[in-house]
């Protein structure tokens, strides 16, 4: 017993425990960077401070090589795990063997995997108590290792059931934090102390290398392609790396830190190896290579480096083995126990999870004790070559799921079982019960199974696995499931749900649903869910539904495993596939670039540079833009229609057009639904304003292809509506001032009969004569009484595109509108026909129709001659009402013909019109939902002109 070293080692444990905790509670970017440093460095656990001395002793430099390809996978992390990371923030992976049956979806897979993995880190877990062992009988004795053996069991059940309890990263962390803070310093001081004592100086330990003859013995390199691959292709599986680096929730820019940070470290616990060991060569120490990081020191009278590397070898050896363990529960409940488990029948879903996982790590913790007292003795090297090697079995499928889209379930199933077989007969089952081997009936070759020959077996597995998987690939079926899941795993490529349909709609039918699979554990996941998505329990849209489902079911990944977490969704959360083919959701396309878009490269970057160019042009246009989906969820909503109708895109994309308040939801979903594909006037009413506005859409609507969505343009023509009705009103007080002197001279007609009536009935002494001359006056005040009645009316007009409808009799219109034209003196004297059914009427506003019947004739009257004709007719048809007015004047040049409609275009000399007759009469015409075209010359005449009206079946009566 070592009482002095043993003191020492539960200070440095103590120590270094306090360090790592309040490192760990440090929220600074520097002290998380660290912590996750050191953490991944004593991932491997004991083999650093054990099993590399011991290693260099026998393979020389390949040590250097084997460490060398470990830390290879952080720096090619963008090529293996930055693909997983990111598909891992949408689906969430706890372990491999969920990635892994995410990818070839199967309940076999994840039992296959999940005992193959288990079975293949069994000999680094053995690694881990073997070499506690060795520290406890260094620092205790040999008799007590059956008590040894208890209490490093009781400290995995205590460390265990701590972190379920409170959290792998919560507990877990930090000691694999202090694991890693003892590592180095034990390395480094322990060389150093040896190299001090032993040698000298390392002048010294340089020419006794090269007198010994070491330089020459540490050079082979026999093993060293062996070791390189096995170690490079284990480390992409190991399950610790995994955890940290992809189930952990770490920025990317600490997941950049790793690929330098580790290596480093790495290499700087490389430099101690080869001195520590010439140290205990050259002083012929009898303990084993394995045991030199703290045997020297001690021998050295060194107590409290010696401690240090009791401690860090104790903390390293338990850290690695939690960390095993709970991956291995949390993988057995996974796969086997919680996909066929009814969980709504569990009160308290959370403390039964851990309880059962607490559980579960218990039995395993005293499995691999009464398995390390059964099995042959092994130096720490053994244990981790054969758990690399093991672990090696399981790269394959992990590189074919992101790189090899056609390797199939069977191909994946049969490669493993095949590997990880061959392994467990030639490796695992002579490192536990010892070497064996086999003649050959027919021959005299003797095939040797264990450690003398693992370099061979283990790349003849790591073949057999490959080989077998590709041949199961090529000959075996792969279905349509089994291909959309590899292509969502494939390197380049970035994740995104499709825009499918959901039977909930809202958060409380979807807590409700979920009820039905989880129980009352479904309120906390959804309360969860909506907080990490910043929702709230009034949401509705149907895309913020499908994110908040999605986002349910990374969690529920993340506690039960995708196999239960695919059930659960299932028989809950049921999606449907639209009845259209439906694409990707644009919106989570979006926003997916949005966040990985700086890591594409050549022809996907560019394409991504021109999306965001189209989508600023796209904000930025000056019109509103609206794109619907077929089952009328808004995907596309830009700045100016936010500014339209003040709802930014973030709150409106996802949601069903028929949610937007009104009136612009009924206007928008009136209109899309219609066949019309340019609603050029809607009057909208806000409070006491009222806005006008131009709606187009595309016509792939009206398209019978029924997988295309509609856009919609919108445009803001309040201002040109106001100057276009402003004009209109001047336009109609110039026609009153116009008339005017007409109306007064027809005033005067009737004023003089009623004075000439008034000077009579001074004289008139009979009172029938007297009742004669007062009828007679009343008479001609009617007639005043009308003349100006017809001309205030038309004076007011009202507002000149307004949409109020009422029946109205053409006749009637055009007869006043002739009366009007005829009060007004004009140098042409014509003559007006109206030739209109007298029970004809349309819909519309009675001022807007008298305005462009006066517009009209009165451009009939300028271009005809003296006693000249002007004729108005109408007839109907089943789908129309056709009003004419045609002149026998000198017609229209062909020159002006197609610009007639618009403003200030006139055939008349200066000084004579203003141009802007036609253009009113245009937009009235438009207003009342008309259509106008007027043909030069006349119809069914070789002069003159015709203005034809067609009133829709809609507006006439």
């Amino acid at each position: 017993m070592n009482p002095e070293i043993l003191l020492i080692t539960a200070a440095m444990l103590g120590l270094s425990a306090l360090v790592a905790k309040w490192l760990s509670a440090r929220t600074s970017r520097g002290s998380k960077d660290l912590a996750l440093s050191l953490g991944l460095f004593s991932g491997t656990g004991v083999f650093m401070a054990m099993g590399s001395i011991e290693m260099a002793g026998r393979y020389g430099f390949s040590i250097i090589l084997a460490l060398v390809g470990f830390s290879l996978v952080f720096v090619l992390s963008p090529l293996i795990l930055a693909p997983i990371r990111r598909l891992n923030e949408i689906i969430r992976f706890a372990t491999p063997v969920d990635f892994l049956t995410f990818r070839f979806r199967n309940k076999s897979v994840a039992m296959i995997t999940c005992v193959s993995l288990i079975v293949a880190t069994l000999p680094l877990i053995l690694a881990q108590i073997t070499a506690i062992q060795a520290v406890a009988s260094y620092l205790l004795n040999d008799d007590y290792q059956l008590l040894v053996l208890l209490l490093i069991s009781a400290a995995l059940v205590a460390i265990n059931l701590r972190s379920i309890q409170v959290g792998t990263s919560n507990h877990l962390g930090w000691i694999m934090t202090a694991a890693g803070l003892l590592l180095l310093p034990a390395l480094g001081f322990s060389a150093w102390t040896s190299i001090e004592t032993i040698f000298g100086s390392l002048g010294e330990m340089n020419n006794w290398i090269a007198d010994s003859g070491q330089l020459n013995i540490v050079k082979r390199m026999d093993l060293s392609y062996s070791i390189f691959t096995i170690f490079l292709i284990a480390s992409f599986a190991s399950p610790i790396n995994f955890s940290l680096l992809v189930s952990d929730n770490i920025s990317e820019r600490q997941t950049g830190m790793t690929s330098w940070a580790y290596p480093l470290l790495v290499l700087l616990a490389c430099i101690p190896v080869f001195p520590l060991l010439w140290a205990g060569i050259s002083v012929q120490s009898f303990s084993p290579l394995q045991e030199y990081l703290y045997n020297l020191p001690a021998l050295t009278s060194h107590p409290s480096v010696a401690g240090l590397g009791t401690a860090s070898i104790m903390l390293l050896g338990l850290s690695f083995s939690c960390s095993l363990i709970l991956i291995w529960s949390k993988i057995l409940m996974n796969s086997f126990l919680l996909p066929s488990k009814k969980l709504y029948l569990q009160p308290r879903l959370s403390a039964w999870l851990k309880q059962r996982q607490g559980l579960i790590a218990v039995c395993l913790i005293v499995f691999c004790a009464a398995l390390s007292l059964l099995v042959k003795s092994r130096s720490i090297t053994d244990y981790y070559l054969a758990g690399f090697s093991g672990l090696a079995q399981l790269t394959p499928g992990m590189l074919a799921a992101i790189y090899l889209p056609n390797v199939n379930r069977r191909g994946f199933i049969g490669g493993l079982v095949a590997g990880i077989s061959l392994w467990l007969i030639t490796i695992a089952l002579p490192l536990l019960f010892g070497d064996w081997s086999w003649q050959l009936p027919i021959s005299d070759t003797t095939i040797q199974f264990g450690m003398q020959n693992w370099n061979i077996w283990a790349i003849e597995a790591l073949l057999v696995n490959i080989t077998v998987c590709i041949i199961f690939s090529v000959f075996g079926p792969m279905d349509a499931e089994q291909k959309s899941f590899a292509a969502v795993c494939m390197i380049d490529n970035v994740y995104i749900p499709a825009r499918v349909e959901i039977t909930q709609k809202s958060v409380a039918e979807i807590t409700s649903s979920l009820r039905l699979s989880l129980g009352e554990a479904a309120d906390s996941e959804v309360a969860k869910a909506l907080d990490n998505l910043g929702f709230d329990q009034a949401e509705v849209r149907p895309s913020a539904l499908r994110q908040l489902r999605d986002n349910i079911n990374a969690s529920l990944n993340m506690r039960f495993g995708v196999l239960t977490a695919n059930r659960i969704m299932e028989k809950s959360l049921p999606v449907t596939i639209p009845a259209a083919n439906e694409p990707d959701d644009i919106y989570l396309i979006e926003s997916a670039l949005a966040i990985h878009g700086d890591r594409l490269t050549g022809i996907a970057s560019e394409l991504n540079k021109l999306r965001m160019h189209h989508r600023e042009i796209i904000d930025n246009l000056p019109i509103g833009v609206i794109s619907v989906d077929q089952s009328g969820e808004i995907i596309k909503w830009n700045t100016t229609l936010a500014d339209y109708t003040g709802w930014d895109s973030k709150t409106v994309t996802g949601s069903s057009i028929n949610d937007l308040p009104e009136p612009w939801g009924s206007a928008i979903s009136s209109f899309i639904a219609s066949d019309s594909t340019v609603l050029d006037e809607l009057r909208l009413e806000f409070g006491d304003q009222v806005r006008w506005f131009g709606l187009q859409k595309s016509a792939q609507h009206i398209n019978p292809d029924p997988d295309t969505d509609i856009v919609v343009l919108i445009e803001d023509n309040t201002k040109a509506i106001n100057l276009i009705q402003k004009a209109i009103d001047n336009e109609r007080l110039a026609s009153v001032g116009r008339l005017a002197a007409g109306v007064a001279h027809e005033i005067g007609n009737p004023v003089t009969g009623i004075a000439c009536l008034a000077q009579n009935l001074q004289h008139e002494t009979e009172t029938g004569q007297i009742a004669e001359s007062a009828e007679q006056i009343l008479s001609q005040t009617q007639r005043i009484n009308r003349i100006v009645q017809s001309l205030i009316s038309f004076s007011k007009g009202g507002s000149a595109l307004s949409k109020s409808r009422q029946k109205i009799e053409l006749q009637r219109a055009a007869e006043e509108a002739i009366r009007l034209l005829t009060m007004s003196p004009s140098p042409i004297a014509v003559n007006f026909r109206s030739i209109i059914d007298p029970e004809l009427t349309i819909d519309g506003d009675y001022n807007q129709l008298l305005q462009i019947f006066l517009n009209l004739l009165s451009n009939a009257r300028d271009a005809s001659p003296q006693g000249g004709v002007i004729s108005i007719t109408a007839d109907s048809t089943d789908k129309h009402v056709h009003l004419k007015v045609s002149d026998q004047g000198t017609g229209i040049e062909d020159s002006l013909q197609s610009h007639l409609f618009e403003p200030f275009v006139t055939s008349k000399d200066p000084g004579s019109g203003t141009g802007l007759g036609l253009w009113v009469v245009f937009n009235l015409v438009k207003s009342l939902g008309a259509e106008i075209s007027i043909s030069s010359p006349a119809e069914n005449s070789q002069c003159g002109t015709t203005a034809t009206i067609s009133f829709p079946l809609s507006s006439a009566v």
